[in-house]
């Protein structure tokens, strides 16, 4: 990976992740809010901002894990594409799952409510499950790979 691109994806990554569990805490605390702007100076709706920030974040992490075998330290180890898939995809997924629980924890109601403004379905509740069989199938087939190598 190129000197710029590493620190460039990796800030990249954090400040979407960081952007992301922004907005899933307004999203927890305070959902009446999730449609308004995040600010004048960036006229975008806080849950467009989330949905945005979470996949830049989730593409720098699959760009880093499949160039350096890392998210953060440089590694002589090169996973293979599908290594870094199921990472990214797996982090990603528990993330999302954290984030529902939370939300069904503050304010249950939402639970049959539509994920985003996006689409239609799935819902919350629909997504948390989803979630959660996504992030076990990865970390199964992260460890069957590793198991494999001995």
């Amino acid at each position: 990976m190129k000197t710029m691109y590493r620190p460039a994806a990796e800030t990249l990554m954090v400040a979407g992740l960081l952007g992301w569990a922004y907005v899933a805490l307004v999203a927890v605390l305070r959902p009446d809010v999730l449609s308004m702007h995040i600010s004048v100076v960036l006229p975008m709706r806080r849950d467009t901002f989330g949905a945005v920030s979470m996949a830049v974040s989730f593409g720098c992490a699959f760009a880093l894990r499949a160039r350096t075998g890392t998210f953060w330290a440089r590694s002589a180890g090169r996973p293979d594409a599908a290594e870094a898939g199921l990472a990214a995809v797996g982090g990603y997924a528990f993330l999302v799952w954290v984030y529902l629980c939370l939300n069904n924890l503050s304010h249950p109601w939402t639970t049959g409510y539509r994920l985003t403004h996006f689409f239609e379905h799935p819902s919350e509740g629909t997504t948390a499950v989803l979630c959660f069989l996504l992030l076990s199938g990865c970390l199964f087939g992260l460890r069957v790979r590793k198991a494999r190598r001995g």
